[in-house]
C-alpha cells in the first residue's frame, strides 16, 4: 500500500513537468531575420503558425549595424537565425559564437544553386559601338548564366530558372554583390531551405512550412509574369542608378543599367567617374536616374543639370513597406514600377 502512494505521489508531483516539457515541445521556433525582405520571405513559410522577428531596422544600413538591448536579447533567445550572410552583415557571424551561440544559423547565400555575381566596380556596365569607354570595367561577374531568357508571354520563369548554370570565371573581383535577394529565383530557392530547417526544429509542423513554401514559390512566380510586363518596354532602353545594388534584379529581367554613380553606399564618386559618366549620359541620350530614399537627389542634379532627365526612386529593401508574407512580391513589384515609369513614362 505505501508503495503504491509513493507511485501515486511520484505521478501526481512529476504532472507539471511533463506538462511543462509538452508545453515547450508545442511552442513553435523563435526565428530572427536580419533584413525585411527575408523576414517576408520567413513570415511566408511561418504563416500560421509564428512570426519571426526582424533584427535590423528597415530604414538602417545593414552593412553597419549597432544593435538595440531588445535585438541584441532576440538573438540571444532564438533557436534559428536567418540572413543573407556576411558580405551583407559582416557584423553578425561574430555573434554566432557568444550572443547567438546556442541557435541554429542559415546563411542564404550559402544554398545550394543560389546565383552570386561579383560587384561592378567601373562606373560605365554597358559596354556597345555607341559609345566605347576610354578605360576597361574595372571589375566582371564572378558568375554568369547562360540562356536565352525569353520574356514572351507563355514564358515559364520556373523551368526556365531550373536550366540556368551559374559558372565561375578566374577574373578577379572584389566580393560577391550581397544583394542577393533581388533575384526572385533565388528567393524560390530559399522558400524551400527555410522550410527545411523549420522542420528540423520543428517537425510536428514540418508539411505546414512545405505547402507554405509551395505557395510562397507560385505568388513569387506570378509577380515574376507581372513584372515581365511592366517591363517589356524598357528592355534596351539607357538608365543610371545611383547605387548599383540591383544587378540580380536586372539580370533576371533581362534589363541592365547603363552605369552608377557611387560605387558603395559611403563612396563618394570621384571626379573621374563623374566626368566619365557626364560623357555617356550625352553619349546615350540618357533621360532616367533611379536613386533610392536614402540619398540626396542634390549630386544628381548637380552633375547633370545641364540635360533634361527624369528621377525616379527604387528602395531594394523596401523601407517604407509593411512587413507581412506579401512584402517581398511587393518589394520587387514596386522597383519594377518605378523603372518602368521613369524609363518610358
Amino acid at each position: 500500500m505505501h508503495t503504491r502512494n509513493c507511485q501515486v505521489l511520484f505521478l501526481i508531483l512529476g504532472l507539471p513537468a511533463l506538462l511543462w516539457s509538452v508545453a515547450l515541445n508545442a511552442t513553435p521556433p523563435r526565428v530572427v531575420t536580419d533584413i525585411a525582405p527575408i523576414h517576408s520571405l520567413v513570415s511566408q513559410v511561418m504563416d500560421g503558425i509564428a512570426q519571426p522577428q526582424l533584427l535590423i531596422s528597415q530604414n538602417a544600413s545593414p552593412h553597419h549595424y549597432s544593435m538595440r538591448p531588445s535585438e541584441a536579447n532576440a538573438l540571444q533567445e532564438a533557436h534559428l537565425v536567418i540572413y543573407v550572410g556576411s558580405g551583407l552583415t559582416p557584423w553578425l557571424e561574430p555573434l554566432f559564437s557568444t550572443t547567438a551561440a546556442s541557435a541554429r544559423k542559415l546563411a542564404l547565400t550559402s544554398v545550394d544553386d543560389v546565383v552570386l555575381f561579383s560587384y561592378r566596380e567601373g562606373p560605365i556596365f554597358v559596354q556597345d559601338d555607341e559609345y566605347q569607354s576610354d578605360q576597361p570595367v574595372e571589375s566582371e561577374v564572378h558568375y554568369h548564366e547562360e540562356d536565352d531568357h525569353d520574356h514572351g508571354e507563355e514564358h515559364d520563369h520556373d523551368a526556365h530558372s531550373e536550366d540556368k548554370q551559374q559558372i565561375p570565371h578566374d577574373h578577379g573581383h572584389h566580393g560577391v554583390d550581397p544583394h542577393v535577394w533581388l533575384d526572385p529565383f533565388n528567393a524560390q530557392l530559399w522558400l524551400d531551405a527555410i522550410a527545411s530547417e523549420l522542420a528540423r526544429l520543428d517537425p510536428r509542423n514540418a508539411s505546414h512550412y512545405t505547402a507554405n513554401a509551395q505557395t510562397g514559390k507560385y505568388l513569387i512566380a506570378q509577380a515574376m509574369r507581372r513584372i515581365d510586363e511592366y517591363l517589356a518596354p524598357v528592355h534596351g532602353q539607357s538608365f543610371l542608378v545611383y547605387h548599383d545594388a540591383f544587378q540580380y534584379f536586372e539580370e533576371r529581367f533581362d534589363i541592365t543599367a547603363t552605369g552608377s554613380i557611387i560605387l558603395g553606399d559611403a563612396v563618394s564618386p570621384s571626379p573621374k567617374r563623374l566626368h566619365k559618366l557626364k560623357q555617356l549620359f550625352e553619349a546615350k541620350a540618357i533621360s532616367c536616374v533611379l536613386s533610392e530614399p536614402q540619398f540626396e537627389s542634390d549630386l544628381v542634379d548637380n552633375v547633370f543639370s545641364a540635360h533634361t532627365f527624369r528621377i525616379g526612386v527604387i528602395d531594394p529593401v523596401g523601407a517604407n513597406l509593411g512587413l507581412s508574407p506579401s512584402f517581398y512580391t511587393e518589394l520587387l513589384e514596386n522597383i519594377a514600377l518605378e523603372i518602368a515609369q521613369c524609363v518610358k513614362p
